[in-house]
C-alpha cells in the first residue's frame, strides 16, 4: 500500500514538472481602465512558451482607439536543455470617442491549441480635447457639412 502511494506521488510530481516545462501561458494587461479623451492607454500581450518558433498572434482591431505606437520584443533562453520563449507586444492606444470601449481578447494558435486572453472594458470620459479620428476616416455625422441645395 505504501509503495503505491509513493509511486503515485512520484508520478504526479514528475508529470507536474514535465508539464511546467512544456506549458504555454498568455497574458494581456492594460495600464488603465478609466481615462479621459486626453489620455492614452498601454495594452500588452505577453506569450511565454517552450516552443522555439511561435506563429504571429491575433490581436484585436482596437475598435474605438487608434494605435499611436506599437513594439514587439522577444527573448529566447536555453536552460538545462529547455527552451523558453517570451514574446511581448505593446500597443499605445488613444481613444477616438468617449464612452465604454471593449478591447477584445488576443489569441495565438500553437500546434493544435489556441490560447486566448481576457477582454477589457475601457471607460473614456470627455477631456479637454476632442478625441481624434485616424487619418483618412470619414468625419462624424455632426461634423459633416451640409451641401447647399441648388434649385433651378
Amino acid at each position: 500500500m505504501k509503495l503505491k502511494v509513493i509511486i503515485s506521488t512520484g508520478l504526479f510530481i514528475l508529470s507536474f514538472l514535465i508539464s511546467s516545462f512544456t506549458q504555454t501561458l498568455v497574458k494581456a494587461e492594460v495600464d488603465k481602465t478609466r481615462i479621459t479623451s486626453d489620455e492614452a492607454i498601454t495594452y500588452k500581450f505577453i506569450i511565454t512558451s517552450s516552443e522555439k518558433n511561435l506563429p504571429p498572434p491575433q490581436v484585436p482591431k482596437f475598435a474605438g482607439f487608434i494605435i499611436i505606437s506599437q513594439s514587439q520584443s522577444s527573448n529566447i533562453s536555453l536552460a538545462q536543455g529547455k527552451i523558453k520563449t517570451i514574446l511581448e507586444y505593446v500597443f499605445v492606444l488613444s481613444p477616438t470617442d468617449v464612452g465604454k470601449m471593449k478591447i477584445e481578447p488576443s489569441s495565438i494558435k500553437i500546434k493544435d491549441d489556441t490560447y486566448s486572453t481576457n477582454a477589457f472594458e475601457i471607460e473614456v470620459k470627455p477631456g479637454k480635447r476632442k478625441p481624434s479620428l485616424p487619418q483618412g476616416s470619414p468625419p462624424q455625422p455632426e461634423e459633416q457639412q451640409q451641401q447647399p441645395k441648388i434649385t433651378l
